[in-house]
């Protein structure tokens, strides 16, 4: 996507560019993450404060050289994913944004640390998809019916999963629609809210049950598009888990076809400065 900066921003970019240079430029994957988008939202993060900027940006590339999100691949956390329970859903809301529905009735399993790295998947797919169309961003909707003790996770991996999102996707989230949360969730909300960034918790929205939910959610989905148990217009679950098994696996593909042209690239890159 292509960013409408002014010429103190666009400087800022390049300044930004330059501090972090050294740990990119030898990395294969940190290339294909820092596009020009990546440093503007670093830096609108920080309120355009290059110092802080660089220091929360260095952050996430050392935390994806130790993580290597870019690995992650459906086989890794395919375990997770048979129920539904998170998925990149199939349509966009009405602002284009890729929507990543979450469903915690369907929870099955309670590895978590693979349950932070199925999260962490689908935000790497859902942010390629949102710079790909050009919108930067993404929407979260959180069906909370059903929601019961059983199926809530512990408030240590609500925490950690929100300063996953705050520090190393920073500017991704532009909705978040909680749609039926109960009593229950507040426990949950009352723990994690202090730890969310005050823009951040502008963008989170509750919709409850009433006369005026079907005008809320009309206003930020397409209804026809969206299931009938949110009150939408589908038939059904979307979800199909040979259908979308085979989705993911040809986005893994095509993420595995990019990072190798990166790394190739890079090779040729370090055997010409050798060369020379």
């Amino acid at each position: 996507m292509v960013d409408q900066l002014t010429t103190q921003e666009a400087e800022l970019v390049q300044q930004l560019k330059a501090a972090v240079a050294a740990t990119v430029q030898k990395h294969a994957h940190l290339q294909i993450f820092c596009n020009d988008h990546t440093y503007v939202r670093y830096l609108r993060a920080r309120q355009w404060n290059l110092q802080k900027a660089t220091k929360m940006l260095q952050a996430t590339l050392d935390w994806r050289i130790e993580y290597k999100p870019h690995l992650i691949r459906w086989h890794d956390i395919k375990a997770q994913t048979v129920t539904g329970k998170q998925m990149i859903y199939p349509v966009t809301d009405k602002q284009g944004r890729p929507i990543v529905l979450m469903r915690p009735r369907f929870e099955n399993t309670r590895d978590q640390e693979n349950q932070i790295k199925f999260l962490i998947y689908n935000l790497e797919i859902a942010s390629k998809m949102a710079d790909k169309s050009g919108v930067g961003k993404m929407c979260w909707l959180l069906d909370f019916e059903q929601y019961s003790l059983s199926n809530a996770p512990p408030i240590k991996v609500s925490i950690h999963c929100n300063h996953v999102l705050q520090n190393h996707y920073p500017e991704r989230l532009g909705l978040a629609v909680c749609w039926h949360s109960p009593m229950l969730f507040s426990m949950t909300w009352k723990a994690v809210s202090p730890f969310i960034d005050p823009v951040t918790k502008q963008k989170i929205n509750f919709i409850d049950k009433g006369p005026k939910e079907k005008a809320e959610m009309e206003e930020r989905f397409h209804m026809n598009e969206m299931e009938e148990c949110i009150g939408g217009g589908h038939p059904g679950y979307r979800f199909n888990l040979e259908e979308y098994e085979k989705q993911m696996l040809e986005v893994d593909a095509a993420t595995e076809k990019e990072l190798q042209e990166a790394e190739a690239r890079l090779q040729a890159a370090v055997g010409k400065g050798a060369a020379e």
